[in-house]
């Protein structure tokens, strides 16, 4: 007699029990929790299970993007750190795959030491930026519940640019906090906490000095376990320096200050860290400045444009050197940008100048 369990008709052996009990702690356990893994995701991670292949099914289990490379990726799984690749049919469409901080369903394969990616899981939050003049986006990180904004009481502070970010932010469905590092560069910090404060009410505002160590307590208690959070701001502003404090080692590599004040850009690649203590930390690449990406903002850049250019001389105008072009006009005067018209040409196909329409000018 086999030694087992009765499961209906069926008797499962030891090794089967022992493989159904693996399988459940990829799905289930505080490893995944202090990932992020939400029963929103769990449910959503059934439903990829019951449409895959029975065959296949067994192989599935679910992991959290933490690194990108050219073509892979660096998962973690309720067993540790894998490597992992892309499914065929994911490397055709871009939009499909996964960016830092996805959570995913991968197969494990019994001829490859790495994964594959089958599935990316709904996000709960996204961080994008605005790329071709507002009239795109670029997605850089999923599933962030806080963004850490950092700025630094020198050349690098800019009320416009931090709003910006705040707006980006909240356009993410994350929550955003306002961190003025290096206080040691200003004799008294107030007023710069204090234009921070009415930049954003409500917000979050902390100061600190991450190479001293004093004020990351504060930041510290805003990374609990299971919740995800990014650093942004630009280069120099002491992010690194950041990252490596609140992880109690030299994770990311930190650069001299340039004689203009500024910091060199260190991080050149997007890595998620977990925090000793709970919580997890997403190091972004130093961006010097973001657009807003709105959902409807593609439509509404178009509107704008649309609406200038009912104002040009000729009912034709293509915007590419006619006499009279009020939208070319707009942009020397800097209402709209160069790269929102050349997005523009782009997706009406006019982006190549056209002979000047020969229809009257309007009365």
């Amino acid at each position: 007699m086999v030694a087992g369990h009765a499961r209906g008709d069926r008797v499962t052996s030891d090794s089967d029990q022992m493989q159904t009990d693996r399988q459940a702690g990829e799905w289930h356990g505080p490893e995944l929790d202090a990932l992020g893994w939400t029963a929103a995701l769990h449910t959503a991670a059934q439903d990829v299970l019951k449409a895959a292949a029975p065959d296949v099914q067994p192989d599935l289990l679910p992991a959290r993007v933490a690194g990108v490379g050219r073509g892979s990726f660096r998962l973690w799984t309720a067993q540790g750190e894998e490597g992992a690749l892309l499914a065929g049919v994911m490397r055709q469409d871009p939009d499909s795959q996964p960016v830092m901080g996805d959570w995913v369903v991968a197969q494990r394969l019994l001829d490859s030491p790495d994964l594959r990616v089958t599935a990316v899981l709904p996000r709960h939050t996204t961080f994008a930026r605005a790329v071709h003049g507002g009239l795109s986006r670029q997605v850089i990180t999923a599933n962030v519940d806080t963004v850490l904004i950092v700025t630094a009481p020198d050349a690098d502070f800019d009320l416009p640019r931090l709003g910006r970010y705040v707006a980006a932010v909240h356009a993410s469905g994350a929550q955003p906090a306002l961190l003025l590092n290096k206080t040691d560069l200003t004799r008294d910090p107030q007023p710069f906490l204090a234009q921070l404060r009415s930049l954003a009410p409500g917000v979050s505002v902390y100061a600190l000095n991450a190479r001293t160590g004093e004020g990351l307590g504060d930041v510290r208690g805003a990374l609990r376990p299971g919740v995800t959070a990014a650093l942004i701001g630009s280069s120099g502003v002491g992010k690194s320096t950041l990252t490596n404090a609140l992880l109690g080692r030299d994770a990311a590599q930190t650069g001299a200050v340039m004689p203009d004040g500024l910091g060199r850009h260190t991080t050149t690649a997007r890595t998620l860290y977990r925090v000793p203590g709970g919580g997890l930390l997403v190091d972004n690449p130093g961006l010097r400045d973001i657009a807003v990406w709105d959902p409807e903002g593609v439509a509404t850049e178009l509107d704008v444009i649309e609406q200038i250019a009912a104002d040009c001389r000729y009912r034709k105008c293509t915007h590419t050197g006619e006499p009279g072009c009020a939208v070319r006009r707009a942009v020397q005067r800097g209402q709209i940008s160069a790269g929102q018209l050349e997005a523009y040409h782009a997706l009406k196909g006019t982006a190549a100048p056209t002979r000047r329409n020969s229809r009257p000018p309007r009365r």
